[in-house]
């Protein structure tokens, strides 16, 4: 397995929003995470990605123990994340974004989103709300990671964009890059995930894999 998440809890403070959740993912496979807003997904995500501490539990990453480690360190062993929020560097331009990583190669990303890669001099801050959305997924999925935390990616993107969102996750996965994709769009998650989470506030309240994903059981569990 790439990630082991075992008895897992943490919050902000002396507020736990997570207790106990235990879960699992192999190289290659998408984990999906669903939940009505308010339910912790952003808090999953940030456990995993270690900009948050967790308070009881383990995480192991490639077979280490990562619990304690921080971001910036996860993210050296291999632990890309793409926030739901301040996903880019909004006072740095689209090619200064990019170069952060280093020296990579855009192809196929620029040919799907054209309209953020062919403006290399545009400030990130200056993009709409959609676009910085996939400049900062372009940014995660050319990083050198072997699993990408994606947070709500889909979130304000238009339809042609979230197909070309998906494309590239799945082309990734077929590369044995492990992604846990948090969203509130099911019809994405029903596309991609080999098995999928349902959190709400009593914790986790879904657990499927496939071909027992289900599309009414999970908008159920988002429902409850």
């Amino acid at each position: 397995m790439i990630l082991q998440a075992e008895g897992l809890s943490g919050g902000y403070g002396d507020t736990l929003v997570h207790r106990g959740l235990s879960f699992e993912l192999a190289p290659g496979q998408v984990l999906g995470i669903i939940g009505r807003n308010g339910t912790g997904k952003t808090t999953l995500a940030r456990l995993i990605s270690g900009e948050l501490r967790a308070a009881e539990g383990q995480i192991r990453f490639n077979g280490r123990d990562v619990t304690r480690l921080p971001a910036w360190e996860r993210a050296r062993a291999g632990i890309a994340m793409m926030p739901q929020t301040d996903m880019v560097f909004d006072a740095l331009t689209v090619a200064e974004n990019l170069a952060l990583l280093g020296p990579v190669t855009l192809e196929p990303l620029a040919t799907r989103f054209p309209r953020i890669t062919g403006r290399p001099g545009q400030l990130a801050g200056s993009m709409s709300g959609g676009e910085r959305k996939i400049l900062g997924f372009i940014r995660a999925m050319l990083s050198p990671a072997r699993m990408v935390v994606l947070d709500e990616p889909s979130e304000g993107v238009q339809a042609e964009n979230i197909t070309h969102m998906q494309t590239t996750i799945a082309e990734a996965r077929a590369r044995g890059i492990a992604c846990i994709l948090l969203e509130q769009n099911i019809t994405m998650i029903e596309a991609l995930a080999d098995s999928v989470i349902g959190l709400d506030s009593a914790g986790i309240v879904y657990r499927a894999a496939r071909p027992q994903i289900s599309r009414a059981a999970m908008l159920d569990a988002i429902s409850l």
